[in-house]
């Protein structure tokens, strides 16, 4: 799959845009664990890259899934989000050229790597002590990036226990301090988190961080401590 996302990044580029693998995928490489969930994103906005590629489908926020060589890709336009709505949705975007500005929008550190077209990772934002001291941070201040997206407090918790990492000290603060917007996210986008951190072999880690946190009473799990 990497193979294929380098050649997607080559042809981008030699259309004059730039391009990169960002996030979970590079992160996992880095970690020696290994995944074929690649996603790409680049300076190209949808109306450019459906002049390069045959696009399936698309959606609101600068995303495009295109068939390349029999491969599924998710691209996405560089972006900035200008406005959140119920603490969860951008409901205003602006398309960017800069790769740096699109990884701050980012939820966290260690998901901000980028594999160039070379298949080189770049560390753009200078963050790789944290992968290192296997440390879950915010990209910038957690106040604010915890309350723009509530969702990120759930997520905070499962790459802690999937990962078998610490949380940042005052990232874990606002992660408490803000649990209870949990209680405006849907039904199935917790079920899906809380599917992934109790499947997980560290689930009694989650457990226990979701208790740290303060968190089941906003999850209706009050008898997560029984367990």
């Amino acid at each position: 799959m990497e193979k294929k996302a380098l050649e997607i990044l080559k042809i981008l580029e030699d259309n004059n845009y730039s391009a990169y693998i960002v996030g979970g995928y590079v992160r996992d490489k880095l970690l020696g664990i290994k995944s074929n969930d690649i996603d790409i994103c680049t300076s190209a906005t949808p109306k450019e890259l459906e002049k390069i590629f045959t696009i399936t489908t698309a959606n609101n926020y600068g995303s495009v899934n295109i068939i390349y060589k029999d491969n599924l890709f998710e691209i996405t336009t560089y972006r900035k989000e200008i406005k959140y709505e119920d603490n969860r949705k951008p409901v205003k975007i602006k398309y960017i050229k800069k790769i740096k500005k699109d990884l701050l929008r980012r939820d966290f550190t260690i998901n901000t790597f980028c594999i160039n077209k070379d298949g080189i990772v770049e560390d753009i934002l200078n963050i790789k002590e944290d992968l290192d001291n296997h440390l879950i941070k915010t990209v910038g201040n957690p106040r604010f990036k915890i309350k723009e997206d509530s969702l990120r407090i759930l997520r905070a918790v499962r790459f802690a226990t999937i990962l078998d990492f610490d949380i940042d000290k005052k990232t874990k603060h606002y992660l408490e301090k803000y649990g209870y917007l949990l209680k405006r996210l849907s039904y199935q986008r917790k079920k899906e988190e809380l599917n992934k951190i109790f499947s997980n072999n560290n689930k009694e880690n989650g457990r226990k961080l979701i208790l740290e946190l303060k968190l089941e009473k906003y999850l209706n799990k009050d008898k997560l401590k029984d367990i």
